[in-house]
């Protein structure tokens, strides 16, 4: 159940969904850095499912912030909105951003390859709002112009770094990006019957991406973190329907979230086999 949190309070509060979903790239950098904050949830069954968030809790600005919406970062007073401007603050105040213009704006251009071309599309496709073909493994140029291809940026980004990471010779919010996309679809796909070769597909001839998922999964509290009760709370499930299970067809919301990795998996295999 979500907290209130006053808008004068100099705390940092982090706010999302129980779901990994956009808060996951903002929470991993938090916990990374150790951050002094509130990892503050609200409810998929509760809120979402119970009508609260639709009915009142969206429209409260100390909770849904101006833009009545989540992820909301509070601190010092304020209350930001938007998926990008929460990461990149909390970046900001983790020391995950580098000073130098350029660097700045290529770890900014490899977290918005992530989410706007391949997390926001899977995300949306797995509640019905986006085709699977057309615009999560597809695109303009065929099946391999989609999700194939943008992770095939990733891996020329990662083979081409002396250090490691993504950009520079420091750890940025473009690596926490970069792991928790590789994780959590690795993670997914593997608990459906089509995700293993799927996921040999994808990621089995990326040297590159392998080291650095073992580098990021290895950082102290990385580790410390993923292996907590927190994480387990929201850091498996993708979407809300992951929290949801089984229940979404009885509650007429279509596919399970596995089910859905299922199509992206069969998918996959097909297209790139």
């Amino acid at each position: 159940m979500s907290q209130t949190h006053a808008a004068s309070e100099n705390k940092l509060v982090l706010r999302y969904w129980n779901c990994a979903g956009r808060g996951m790239l903002m929470r991993y950098m938090a916990y990374d850095a150790d951050l002094d904050f509130i990892d503050d949830l609200v409810d998929i069954d509760e809120d979402f499912l119970g009508g609260t968030w639709e009915s009142t809790k969206k429209f409260l600005p100390e909770l849904a912030g101006p833009f009545k919406a989540l992820p909301v970062v509070q601190h010092h007073g304020a209350t930001i909105n938007e998926t990008g401007a929460c990461s990149q603050y909390v970046a900001e105040i983790a020391g995950y951003m580098p000073k130098s213009p350029l660097d700045r704006a290529k770890v900014i251009m490899i977290s918005d390859h992530i989410y706007e071309d391949i997390l926001i599309n899977i995300a949306y496709a797995l509640w019905g709002f986006r085709d699977w073909d057309r615009d999560v493994i597809g695109g303009f140029a065929g099946a391999t112009s989609g999700l194939p291809l943008k992770f095939s940026n990733l891996e020329d980004i990662l083979a081409k770094s002396d250090s490691g990471f993504a950009v520079g010779s420091h750890v940025s919010m473009a690596d926490f990006a970069i792991f928790y996309i590789v994780d959590i679809l690795t993670q997914r796909m593997l608990e459906v019957e089509s995700g293993p070769a799927a996921v040999e597909l994808l990621f089995g001839s990326k040297p590159a991406i392998a080291r650095h998922q073992k580098m990021m999964a290895a950082r102290p509290n990385m580790s410390k973190y993923r292996s907590s009760a927190q994480w387990k709370l929201y850091g498996p499930y993708l979407s809300g329907k992951g929290v949801m299970g089984e229940r979404t067809h009885e509650l007429e919301l279509g596919d399970t979230e596995l089910e859905g990795i299922e199509i992206l998996a069969s998918k996959l295999v097909s297209c790139l086999a």
